[in-house]
């Protein structure tokens, strides 16, 4: 079967849905997604492990892609034929574009284990977080590899629903690096001890068996269950194999051309200026940028500064731009602390920890000198 759309975007994620949101405004446009669910927020999924079911999580109901025209195709997109303007399916079908969106997202990274091949899980996809909701109905343990965002959202998760011990394993100083400074994270790794996961930071994992992981040091942790959450590699394969240019991910320009003609790309699989962003605010602002260009109205892309707010263990965490350089904490008062970030007397970031009321008042004053 052959069809055809105005325009067609591979992947079911944030910037997907955002560039959809925007394109069938004025354009006949379609989602192909390989999951059997409708788009939902990937950055939850750890709640599909604590009872709730995929539909839950979706981004909007069916009603909503129908009242917009936006068709949905749940089939894996195998191949892109640039010439022909097509995009073949694993149901045999072809699906023929004059614009192409590659929201492809980024897989989920792990390593071999030597010892253990059963009950070892990744978390990306709602039908991982439902294979690893019925693994721990019988566990007695449960180990996160990596401390990363995903990785304590799960942890923090089991442990509150499901009361085993849960440890998370993390080779960095410490944990959320990226997004934290060691003071906040020290903060952070307490509360969440206080609420039953263990975490064990400057520590690499080397082999397991049936009930224990085992540690580079010779220290062995009860696992009975055990998760990857060691960050991602970039969804590029199908835009290596039609001869898109790659590096780290899909390359593409300030206006999220990729190196053929009426190709984009968005969200976690883009690479711009040797720059990968792995953020859903970035996704969305990808999204709107690549629909925008697509229907002749766009402007140079320029990300915004990285925020992420999250919360752990019924713990807010917000950090704003760049971490790093001189700190000042202006609020520490027991749970809740602020730290501001400072190059050359210019405010770069700031870390929030339980004071959500304060990230509007702050996040005025990056760019900004105190």
């Amino acid at each position: 079967m052959e069809r055809s759309f105005d325009t067609v975007i591979i992947g079911g994620g944030i910037a997907g849905v955002q560039a959809a949101s925007i394109l069938c405004q004025e354009q006949k446009t379609a989602i192909i997604t390989d999951e059997e669910y409708l788009p939902y927020y990937r950055m939850r999924i750890e709640e599909i492990i604590s009872g709730r079911g995929p539909e839950e999580l979706y981004m909007h109901p069916l009603s909503w892609y129908e009242e917009r025209g936006i068709e949905i195709i749940h089939s894996r997109a195998e191949s892109i034929d640039k010439e022909g303007r097509a995009v073949s399916l694993a149901d045999g079908s072809v699906i023929h574009y004059s614009s192409l969106l590659l929201a492809t997202g980024s897989n989920a990274r792990i390593f071999p284990l030597s010892g253990r091949q059963d009950r070892i899980f990744t978390l990306r996809r709602a039908t991982d977080a439902e294979a690893i909701g019925k693994a721990l109905s019988s566990a007695k343990s449960f180990t996160v590899i990596g401390g990363g965002l995903l990785g304590l959202e799960l942890a923090s998760g089991v442990a509150d629903h499901l009361h085993i011990p849960v440890s998370v394993i993390e080779t960095a100083e410490y944990i959320l690096p990226r997004q934290l400074d060691k003071p906040s994270a020290s903060l952070l790794m307490e509360k969440l001890m206080e609420k039953g996961v263990s975490v064990i930071t400057s520590a690499s994992a080397d082999h397991a068996d049936d009930e224990y992981l085992y540690l580079k040091d010779g220290r062995k942790i009860p696992s009975s269950v055990i998760c990857f959450s060691i960050g991602v590699n970039p969804g590029k394969e199908i835009a290596e194999k039609a001869g898109i240019k790659t590096n780290k991910g899909i390359i593409v320009d300030e206006y999220l051309r990729t190196s053929s003609s009426d190709i984009y790309a968005a969200g976690d699989a883009a690479e711009l200026d040797g720059r990968l962003f792995g953020l859903a605010m970035h996704a969305r602002e990808m999204g709107s940028a690549a629909a925008f260009y697509i229907l002749g109205k766009g402007k140079p892309y320029i990300p915004s500064e990285p925020s992420a707010l999250l919360k752990i263990g019924g713990i807010d965490v917000v950090s704003l731009g760049r971490i790093g350089g001189e700190s000042d904490v202006i609020t520490d008062d027991g749970d809740r602390r602020v730290t501001i970030f400072t190059d050359d007397g210019i405010v770069t970031g700031a870390i929030l920890i339980n004071d959500k009321a304060s990230m509007a008042r702050i996040k005025a004053l990056i760019g900004s000198r105190r």
